[in-house]
């Protein structure tokens, strides 16, 4: 005999089910250790390969003016 599959209406009111459940019951607290981390911090394409590099002086952060606009004010 075959096993009979499931149809679609079924498959969702399952996993809602489950939703429900998960909702209602407190996570692992080792769970919510691995899963806490730093917010993503955004910057310059330029600061970032200055500090990725340890270039700053060469590419002027840091400094008032970069290189072919000093003189001319």
């Amino acid at each position: 005999m075959r096993k009979q599959r499931k149809d679609r209406h079924t498959l969702s009111l399952e996993h809602r089910h489950r939703l429900a459940e998960m909702a209602g019951t407190k996570p692992d607290a080792k769970a919510v250790k691995a899963f806490g981390r730093k917010a993503y911090e955004c910057c310059d394409v330029a600061e970032y390969m200055a500090k990725k590099y340890d270039i700053k002086g060469e590419i002027g952060i840091g400094e008032k003016s970069i290189g072919a606009d000093q003189g001319r004010e």
